[in-house]
C-alpha cells in the first residue's frame, strides 16, 4: 500500500496497492510470501486475491523471466523442469505449457500426477529415474532448484539446447562463460532480482496478463498466521512442499 507520494514521483498514487519484488535471495530460495488478508486492489491485478499475488514476484516472476527472456521457450520445443512442483517450478510447468511447449516436470512420487495437472505432458519421478540418463533431449532444461549442474545435462540438451539455473556457483559461472564463446550448447543463469525496476515492471506487466487470462494461477501449499513462521520454514524444510507457502497478516 502507498502510504505517501512525493512531489517528483511518477507512476504511484497514494493508497494504490502494488507488488514488491523482495530482493533478498534468501527470501527467494526459502519460498515463503507475505500477504495481508484481502483482494489486490490495483487495475492489474484485480482478480487476484493478495495472497495469490504475494508469491507472484518470486516463483512465477523468476520463472517467466528464465523461460521468456533467457530461455527464448519457443512454440514446439522440449523443455524439462528439474523440482518441477515447487514455487518456481510450479509456476514453469504452467508458463511453459502455455508458451506450447512439449513439458517434462521432474519431482517426488507423492507430486507426479499434480505436476502432470499443471499442465506436464510428461513427468520423472527423480527417486526412480536419472533424467539425465533417459536417452532423451531437450531443447531447454530448466533446473529451478540448482540440485544438477551443466556438466551433468549437457548430454541431454539438444544441439542448441540450454541449461538454465537460478542458482548460481562457481562452476556454472566459469560454464557460463565459456559456452557463451565456444559450442552451440549453453550454461544461463540470471538474477531476477537484481533487474532494473523498469525491465522487471515490463515483465510484471506481462506475466499478470497470463495470470488474468487464466493460463498460469498462484498454487498455495499452506497459509500460516505470521506468529507461526517458524513452523512454515520447518514445512519447507521437508523438500516437500506444492508450489508456495503464504504467511498471512490478520
Amino acid at each position: 500500500m502507498v502510504e505517501e507520494v512525493g512531489e517528483e514521483v511518477d507512476g504511484f498514487e497514494k493508497g494504490q496497492r502494488g507488488f514488491r519484488r523482495d530482493r533478498s535471495e534468501f527470501r527467494r530460495q526459502r519460498g515463503v510470501s507475505l500477504s495481508p488478508r484481502g483482494r489486490a486492489g490495483d487495475d492489474h491485478s484485480s482478480n487476484l486475491t493478495e495472497e495469490e499475488a504475494a508469491p507472484i514476484c518470486d516463483g512465477a516472476l523468476t520463472s517467466y523471466n528464465f523461460l521468456k527472456v533467457i530461455g527464448n521457450i519457443q512454440s514446439g520445443q522440449k523443455v524439462l523442469i528439474n523440482g518441477a512442483s515447487g514455487s518456481l517450478g510450479s509456476a514453469a510447468v504452467q508458463l511453459a505449457h502455455h508458451f506450447g511447449a512439449e513439458v517434462t516436470g521432474v519431482c517426488g512420487p507423492s507430486n507426479l500426477d499434480w505436476v502432470r495437472s499443471l499442465g506436464a505432458d510428461k513427468v520423472i519421478d527423480y527417486s526412480r529415474e536419472d533424467f539425465t540418463r533417459t536417452g532423451q533431449t531437450y531443447d531447454l532444461i530448466y533446473d529451478t532448484v540448482g540440485k544438477s549442474s551443466y556438466g551433468n545435462c549437457k548430454g541431454a540438451l539438444s544441439e542448441k539446447g540450454a541449461y538454465l539455473s537460478p542458482v548460481l556457483s562457481m562452476p556454472l559461472l566459469f560454464q557460463m562463460l565459456w559456452t557463451s564463446k565456444f559450442g552451440s550448447k549453453k550454461a544461463k543463469f540470471s538474477a531476477t532480482g537484481l533487474k532494473p525496476v523498469p525491465e522487471l515492471r515490463i515483465l510484471l506487466q506481462e506475466l499478470l496478463k497470463v495470470f488474468e487470462a487464466g493460463k498460469i494461477k498462484t498454487e498455495i501449499d499452506r497459509r500460516y498466521p505470521l506468529d507461526q513462521t517458524a513452523e512454515a520454514h520447518r514445512h519447507i524444510d521437508t523438500g516437500h512442499k506444492r508450489g508456495n507457502v503464504v504467511l498471512v497478516m490478520e
